[in-house]
């Protein structure tokens, strides 16, 4: 087995796991200062092994409800998948906010390959998130040290 490419797709499911909190913290940190509504945000991310020249494209969607940040992923091209989980905030700890994933349904009938890795990571690790603002615009940096700056509504 390459151990080299197996820590290579772990880093990069780790890197694309921030991105998607990110949304999640995100829209759960604009939800504190207005609870009347849900908040839904959604976005678009991929996983790509260039070695096998295989890409699988998903779209993200997160609702905050109160206490729970439901998270669904689906995919344009085949309607049979489909997962959903919810993500709960476990602890904050020296300005990071720590979460744990709770499987809530999942539907691979085509055996996408990449998706299953990042799946097993959810299930098997914590994952925090490092939020802050500078210049008034909020930043969250990753535990594998990815950055993301979100764009301002004007």
């Amino acid at each position: 087995m390459n151990w080299l490419r197996v820590k290579n797709l772990n880093l990069s499911l780790a890197a694309i796991l921030i991105a998607i909190l990110f949304c999640v913290l995100h829209l759960h940190a604009g939800a504190v200062n207005a609870k009347s509504a849900p908040i839904k945000g959604r976005m678009q991310f991929g996983f790509y092994d260039l070695m096998s020249d295989r890409q699988e494209v998903y779209d993200a969607q997160i609702l905050d409800m109160d206490e729970a940040l439901l998270v669904t992923l689906t995919r344009e091209d085949d309607e049979m998948f489909m997962l959903r989980g919810r993500l709960n905030e476990i602890r904050r700890k020296n300005g990071r906010v720590f979460y744990d994933y709770v499987p809530i349904r999942y539907s691979n009938p085509n055996n996408y390959q990449l998706i299953y890795s990042f799946i097993d990571f959810l299930n098997h690790n914590m994952v925090w998130v490092y939020p802050m603002t500078i210049n008034k615009k909020p930043l969250v940096i990753g535990q594998s040290g990815i950055m993301y700056l979100f764009p301002l509504d004007s």
